[in-house]
């Protein structure tokens, strides 16, 4: 076995681990280079074997390289994508631009909520106008019996008009086609006669479940970003290539595992999500190794900070995904997120009246970034307020490779924030840095408490550039007595260490609604076709049976509900007595959700959506322990710092953190640097590291 590489593209910077097969982990950090992101990977890359002393030659020993990126929900966000038609059945043309009444506030923050005058359906839409759409001839009905046959000449003079009008992309959705595709998979066929080449995405293979609307923007999006996914996979294969990369590139979906760069230029949409995943991924295999069920996975980056959790072992999938408030048919891990990080623009809102102080959601992102990057950015941001706070010393950020000036921060906090609202600069970096970690808090009640969880129950592990710094400051307002900044150095790439351990993972999908009372046989029958096609799939991409796995989940409801609860399904051949098990497992998952006493048996219970994760079981090396050593630990130096707690400057005791070895305490008030991030030990707080190189830090 040779070197496993996980590569991370953020807003702000792109992380690469790369993990040896005695364990060791080389990392490498550059910023990221939008809209170009291919620089930012080979930059990286090149930076993490530079550190290794390499001369750039290391791809040549990879054996797996694997890559979570944003192009995909960058370029919706953006309103990008190929000039796309849509092909579905006769009277259904409009529903695209219909949509749900929650078309208007799916995915809003609550203050967008709150300005009711200004909540509409999106704006932009997938196909771009009516014109683009075409309404044919045929009908499947709900059983999946043919009403109406296919017209093949109407369909062969829609798909020419469509091609003829210049799109570079075609969405086919037909009514029920999830039930019987006959009708798609034809008019796929058609269309290849019609226009050799044009890329053709079928709803029935990408999202075969109820719900037309969600269906139809999941195929709508996932083509129109073919043509942007194709071209930056195949750029960036080529680059690879060129740089000794003969191992599979694989690429991280956002349902937390990987699958061929071949796989995902034809289902782009998979890629949403894709390093939030990699988070919570790396935060379950830490977690299994050290024996932890329940975990709060956070990630404080430059423009977001990412919120999953990981119950009883497992991290909670949603079958849904929110993208510029188009609700998609596309099982991800469940994973928050909010506009608040180091990049975070503070300034002084003096609208209606009065003085507030306002941190986020925009952010200054890797270009220019922060006021102290010294990159053009003028307002000041997170990471500004904790360099003028002590936090950060100017000369040693990313390890000394970048200096910062702290003058010019402190000069933008004291125009833009210090002065307007009366404050004195300390004060002003002070409030950035509070208001920010009560955001971050907040955003972890929602997550927890709101879905029946208690966060005290909870280990909550802190990562990403800004995690370690911040993380003890949100995690100290939820109560929360234990926390875990995982791999001390490893922690601001942790995404990329993340992806690096995942596996092969696909998911099918299968909507074949029934209510109680439950069909065994019928429902035995759709888990067989479920995972004989899954493990087609893992054949062909050579996945040994004995590497294979697979979990079952259900969704669940009581009748006439219009959303579903997940729920683990058993595997094998069910019996008779399964029904009422997973009716009981429902009913206490709701409950869980809802309140005690919140469901309603009496109204019956229905399955909607089979589903059947398939995983590909990758070789990966094992977080490797580290030997114990009786030290005394002492700090590199003394610094003033501004510690809230007691709203004052405090001489704080600071470490680095290659001088903390296995075994090592320390009390705080203090800081623990790292090349790439920062830890802050708030008074009351101690820090210890374990045999594995974890910063475990629990208050006293």
């Amino acid at each position: 076995m040779g070197f496993v590489v996980g590569v991370d593209t953020g807003g702000t910077f792109t992380d690469t681990v790369v993990i040896g097969e005695d364990s060791s982990v080389t990392i490498g950090k550059r910023s990221s280079t939008p809209p170009e992101f291919v620089e930012g990977v080979i930059d990286s890359l090149r930076d993490a074997a530079e550190t290794s002393g390499g001369n750039g030659s290391m791809l040549a020993e990879v054996d797996a390289l694997l890559h979570g990126t944003t192009i995909v929900v960058n370029a919706i966000l953006q309103n990008q994508g190929a000039r796309i038609g849509l092909i579905t059945t006769r009277g259904f043309g409009d529903t695209i631009f219909i949509g749900r009444v929650s078309s208007r506030t799916a995915g809003l923050t609550s203050d967008r909520l709150h300005q009711f005058a200004h909540v509409a359906k999106p704006d932009r839409r997938i196909p771009t106008s009516r014109r683009l759409v075409r309404e044919v001839h045929e009908r499947v009905d709900w059983k999946g019996e043919i009403v109406v046959a296919l017209d093949e000449d109407h369909a062969r003079q829609a798909i020419q008009e469509l091609v003829d009008d210049g799109i570079e992309s075609l969405a086919i959705c037909l009514l029920w086609s999830f039930q019987n595709p006959v009708h798609e998979q034809r008019l796929m066929e058609i269309a290849r006669e019609v226009a050799p080449g044009l890329p053709v995405t079928l709803s029935s293979a990408l999202a075969p479940k109820m719900g037309e609307y969600e269906r139809m923007t999941t195929t709508g999006f996932n083509s129109a970003m073919l043509p942007i996914a194709s071209d930056y996979l195949g750029r960036l294969s080529e680059r690879l290539a060129d740089d000794g990369l003969s191992a599979p590139l694989l690429i991280m979906q956002g349902n937390g595992g990987a699958m061929t760069s071949d796989e995902a230029a034809v289902r782009p949409i998979n890629l949403i999500g894709s390093g939030p995943a990699g988070g919570v991924l790396g935060a379950k295999f830490l977690a299994d190794a050290l024996g932890i069920r329940n975990v709060i996975c956070t990630d404080v980056g430059g423009t977001s900070f990412d919120v999953g959790l990981i119950v009883d072992g497992q991290p909670l999938i949603t079958p849904r995904a929110v993208v510029d408030q188009y609700t998609l048919h596309l099982p991800l891990v469940d994973v928050v997120s909010i506009g608040a990080g180091g990049g975070s623009v503070a300034r002084a809102d003096l609208s209606g009246g009065g003085a507030r102080l306002r941190v986020g959601p925009q952010s200054a992102g890797a270009r220019p970034g922060p006021v102290c990057y010294g990159q053009g950015g003028t307002m000041p941001t997170v990471t500004d307020a904790d360099l003028v706070l002590g936090y950060i010393d100017p000369g040693y950020f990313l390890g000394g490779s970048m200096a910062l000036d702290a003058s010019a921060a402190e000069e933008a906090i004291k125009v833009h924030v210090a002065e307007p609202l009366g404050m004195s600069v300390d004060e002003a970096a002070a409030g950035i840095r509070l208001v920010a970690d009560s955001h971050m808090a907040d955003l972890i009640r929602q997550t927890t408490v709101e879905r029946g969880y208690d966060p005290r129950d909870f280990t909550a592990f802190l990562y990403g550039g800004g995690g370690p710094l911040h993380g003890t400051s949100y995690a100290k307002q939820l109560g929360l007595r234990s926390m875990i900044v995982p791999g001390g150095e490893i922690a601001s790439v942790f995404s990329a260490w993340g992806i690096a351990s995942a596996d092969i993972h696909y998911v099918f999908e299968l909507s074949s609604p029934m209510a109680e009372p439950f069909d065994v046989e019928r429902i035995n029958a759709v888990y067989a076709q479920l995972e004989d096609d899954a493990a087609a799939r893992l054949e062909r991409e050579g996945v040994p049976a004995g590497q294979r796995t697979y979990q079952r989940m259900v969704e669940m409801r009581y009748a006439m509900q219009t959303h579903e609860v997940v729920i683990a399904v058993p595997p094998g051949q069910l019996g008779e007595e399964a029904p009422e098990q997973l009716i009981a497992a429902f009913e206490n998952a709701y409950q869980t959700l809802f309140g005690r006493g919140s469901g309603f048996r009496e109204a019956g219970v229905e399955m909607i959506t089979f589903r059947v994760h398939a995983y590909g079981r990758l070789t990966k090396p094992a977080p490797r322990a580290q030997p114990r050593q009786s030290m005394s630990v002492e700090p590199t130096t003394i610094r003033s710092i501004y510690w809230h707690e007691a709203g004052e400057r405090a001489r704080t005791p600071v470490y680095r953190g290659e001088g903390l070895a296995a075994g090592a305490e320390l009390d705080g008030p203090a800081v623990v640097e790292l090349s790439t991030t920062t830890v802050a030990v708030h008074p009351g707080q101690r820090l210890a590291v374990d045999d594995l190189g974890n910063f475990v830090i629990t208050e006293t």
